[in-house]
């Protein structure tokens, strides 16, 4: 691997953590909670235009050389993913905090409004969708890439788990997480993304590289703030280092 490729794969994943380690956690009414984080939030996701593609290119690095249906689906997710979570970040993030921005410049008296509109644009079903399309992908690509990296005698097994993996996982983003969104996470959540970590563990043959993909996808792909989104850049970059070829 070329250094330049290296510094990509390794530099992609601690930027993102160390950035988001900053993330702002929020829930409505957003425009008061936005407003208290005034000028970083904008900086912030400005910041994460440049840095989700890099991400996006680190894992496609990683898997570069790899053939075989799981990893060519790992590199269609993840293509799939740059574009679709920078729209993600530029909507929810850089548009919100220019709504914000701009709604401070008015009255007091104008506030109740603004409050209604910016919420109702923080939840926009057009946002929700993009986010849920953007963090499937990267789940795909991360647990695909897990399964890529198996050895062939454990691949089949690791397919079948990786699938129950996405499910289970996606049926706790859906109704345990994402209803805590701004709150503490329900410990509920945390236990079964540790114990479907833990059944790849068990499962996967090289087991820290496939443990350590399937939890950055749940975690990140549950959430790129704080303490998912670090915790999960964390787990990706011990899979680069466990599976980066060496220098060239």
């Amino acid at each position: 691997m070329s250094p330049l490729r290296r510094s990509i794969v390794f530099g992609g994943p601690s930027l993102v953590g160390l950035v988001n380690l900053a993330h702002p956690l929020i829930r409505p009414p957003i425009f008061r909670a936005v407003t208290q984080h005034l000028p970083w939030w904008t900086t912030l996701h400005l910041l994460n235009l440049l840095l989700f593609p890099i991400l996006g290119l680190a894992a496609y690095l990683l898997i570069k050389d790899v053939q075989g249906i799981a990893a060519l689906l790992s590199k269609i997710a993840i293509v799939i993913f740059i574009p679709v979570y920078v729209a993600f970040d530029a909507l929810a993030g850089v548009g919100t905090g220019i709504l914000v921005g701009q709604g401070r410049a008015f009255s007091p008296a104008n506030l109740p409004a603004i409050e209604s509109l910016i919420d109702s644009y923080w939840t926009s079903p057009v946002i929700s969708l993009i986010a849920a399309t953007g963090s499937i992908a990267w789940v795909i690509a991360m647990l695909s890439a897990s399964v890529a990296f198996a050895d062939v005698t454990r691949r089949r097994f690791a397919a079948i788990c990786a699938l129950l993996v996405f499910v289970v996982g996606g049926w706790a983003q859906v109704y345990i997480f994402l209803p805590s969104v701004g709150g503490p996470i329900p410990l509920l959540w945390w236990l079964i993304t540790f114990c479907e970590a833990l059944a790849v563990f068990l499962v996967a043959n090289p087991r820290i590289p496939a443990t350590v993909l399937t939890l950055a996808a749940l975690l990140f792909g549950a959430s790129h703030v704080t303490p998912t989104g670090p915790i999960g850049m964390l787990c990706f970059l011990i899979a680069a280092i466990y599976l980066a070829p060496p220098r060239s």
